[in-house]
């Protein structure tokens, strides 16, 4: 490409040798313009090439040949001296792609399940301590729809299990904790919004597809010490529900999360306006 741009170059200043010096002076600011913007896309494609990503996931030979679950572990590790230098929507990525991402299900509660992942994989652990992975996550979780991300290059295998994993990702008191209350007021809203969209899809409708959504929601609310919902009778089963993710009793405090939602997002626009 950069030859390519050395032979226009000539090709114009040769054209060029009848001009005025007038033109030939706006002729040369187009060219440095013009090389300004290669050097633009050449770094662009230079620092894609350099992304890392895991060099052993799930399905390839070399995933095969792992004898011990201690070997898998060790193969999703991040470098460190890679983790250290991740901007935030690279952490963000590495954590949504994580071939493990799945692990969480293996286990009583997804709390508990998560909890684990987080003992065993140091990008999970690096994503819960950073102070600015908030908006990306939220980015992350507003391009994903009910059958897969609409523009992030992620891959969407497993679909029903990977978006649960992203809403418990971003249910984590750190992750919450971080963010500004203009990110907890976007992420409320489009928890609010998915846990509606899947009461009429089938493939989330059921009761554990929408208790991800609703604990994003009741997180938050926690996080933000809501009065009403410390006011709740039902605060000590939402707290319940809050540290595991799941509910076994008959019948969940849905609509009381709901509805302390709706007036936590009703007061906090009131304010505003």
């Amino acid at each position: 490409m950069k030859i390519k741009m050395f032979k226009i170059t000539a090709i114009m200043l040769m054209w060029a040798e009848g001009f005025s010096s007038c033109a030939i002076k706006q002729l040369k600011s187009i060219l440095l313009i013009l090389f300004c913007l290669l050097a633009c896309v050449t770094n662009g494609q230079t620092a894609s090439k350099e992304i890392w990503d895991y060099p052993v996931k799930p399905g390839m030979e070399s995933w095969n040949s792992l004898q011990t679950e201690e070997e898998r572990i060790t193969v999703l590790q991040v470098p460190e001296d890679i983790l250290v230098t991740l901007p935030p929507e690279e952490a963000v990525r590495l954590s949504i792609t994580l071939p493990a991402f799945f692990i969480f299900t293996a286990f009583n509660t997804p709390q508990e399940g998560f909890n684990v992942m987080l003992s065993r994989y140091n990008i999970l652990r690096h994503l819960l301590s950073r102070e600015d992975a908030g908006s990306s996550l939220i980015a992350a979780y507003k391009d994903a729809s009910l059958s897969g991300f609409r523009t992030l290059p992620y891959s969407d295998e497993f679909w029903s299990i990977k978006l649960l994993y992203v809403e418990l990702l971003l249910s984590q008191k750190e992750i919450l904790q971080s963010m500004t209350p203009e990110e907890k007021m976007e992420l409320i809203l489009e928890a609010r919004s998915k846990f509606l969209e899947k009461t009429c899809n089938e493939s989330f409708s059921s009761l554990p597809g929408l208790l991800f959504s609703l604990k994003i929601m009741a997180s938050i609310l926690d996080v933000e010490q809501y009065p009403e919902l410390m006011a709740s009778p039902q605060k000590e089963k939402i707290t319940q529900f809050i540290n595991t993710g799941w509910w076994s009793e008959d019948i969940p405090p849905i609509d009381e999360i709901y509805r302390i939602t709706d007036n936590y997002i009703n007061s906090k626009n009131e304010t505003v306006n």
